[in-house]
């Protein structure tokens, strides 16, 4: 009997170590953080990226701020939006929609104002299953809201580092 129980204990410690997950094994939401030229944040934003479960795919959203301007006026945008990720490491397709605020001010009030920009995109993003460097190539029409509305063709290219 004292041989069962010293061999049942022995099978719990090697099945508690067999299944023990190191913290760094578990699977991790994916997140980076990204510079943009053109795309949500008209001229260029920083943003941030997660995906909304734990994985490198799927959905999630991105926020960012973005800021062109000097001594003559500014522009400031805030873009924000969810994206959809499908394919395999590091390759992914990418869908989205994004709503970008922008405020435009000029040194001699001419031309003021603000206004709404819905964005729809679609592009290839490269992302690293582990973390790295990411990029990101968009195309994305630029749908203007509001009073005198419109839109124009538009895309955008990021670089940034997944962690």
């Amino acid at each position: 009997m004292k041989l069962f129980f010293i061999f049942l204990c022995c099978c719990l410690c090697l099945q508690s170590s067999v299944f023990a997950q190191n913290e760094n094994d578990a699977p991790k939401r994916a997140q980076s953080v990204y510079g943009e030229l053109g795309g949500n944040g008209l001229l260029f934003s920083a943003n941030y990226d997660v995906r909304f479960l734990k994985s490198d795919k799927g959905f999630g959203m991105r926020a960012g701020l973005g800021f062109f301007g000097g001594s003559g006026g500014g522009l400031i945008t805030v873009p924000v939006g969810l994206n959809y990720l499908a394919g395999k490491a590091p390759s992914y397709f990418e869908v989205g929609l994004g709503y970008t605020y922008a405020s435009f001010t000029s040194s001699d009030d001419f031309i003021e104002g603000s206004g709404s920009i819905l964005v729809p995109s679609v592009g290839y993003r490269f992302q690293p299953s582990k973390k790295g460097f990411t990029g990101r190539v968009i195309l994305s029409p630029l749908i203007g809201l509001g009073e005198g509305g419109g839109w124009v063709m538009f895309g955008g290219i990021s670089a940034g580092y997944k962690f």
